[in-house]
């Protein structure tokens, strides 16, 4: 028997009814580029990058869609979340080269539009020169049983968002398809209520 004593949590979370509001979110994409062309350079290669908003405004339809998704976090409720977020539109050809979100606890990427072969969300194994070796070592079926690997990566889904400790390095590999991909990325700073009076 294998014990894991201290997994990685990426949170895994669906969009109830994600069909219905597609077309409104990726014309929302659009007009926000079309707000501005030049956008933001990060890890970006190709692809658009929103200025970075703060997560504040529940009118705001893309907002309101966040806040509902980071709702659902397994988070003890003496904690206060502030968040921020940015749009990327990245054609055909596109990609993001390896970084992580510094100054950040957790975060996000939501997929709004991802074509087949759009790209997937690779991560590094922070113990990667640790534990070189012992990875190297394991059968395939352990590895595969115990998610034992130098890297591991999440296909996009439309209406899917993941979160993830924002330390862990990663990629976005290149966009194989005809089409863009649009997705949201977010980070979340957690801070704790001194006057928390729960149990």
């Amino acid at each position: 028997m294998t014990i894991s004593i201290f997994p990685i949590p990426v949170h895994n979370i669906s969009i109830a009814g994600y069909d219905e509001i597609k077309d409104d979110l990726v014309k929302y994409a659009y007009n926000l580029k079309d707000s501005d062309p030049t956008g933001v350079q990060k890890s970006n290669y190709g692809g658009w990058h929103s200025a970075v908003y703060e997560l504040n405004n529940p009118d705001d339809m893309l907002q309101t869609l966040l806040m509902q998704s980071i709702q659902i976090l397994p988070l003890h409720e003496s904690y206060h979340i502030s968040a921020s977020y940015w749009v990327n539109i990245n054609p055909p050809k596109s990609f993001n080269a390896k970084h992580n979100h510094p100054a950040s606890d957790l975060s996000g990427v939501l997929w709004i539009k991802c074509p087949e072969n759009c790209g997937t969300l690779l991560f590094e194994n922070p113990l990667l020169f640790q534990d070189f070796k012992s990875i190297n070592a394991y059968t395939e079926e352990f590895k595969k049983a115990n998610n034992q690997y130098f890297s591991y990566d999440f296909k996009p889904a439309e209406g899917m968002a993941i979160v993830f400790p924002a330390h862990i390095q990663h990629k976005v590999r290149e966009n194989t398809s005809d089409e863009d991909r649009i997705s949201v990325s977010f980070n979340l700073t957690l801070s704790q209520n001194k006057n928390y009076e729960g149990q």
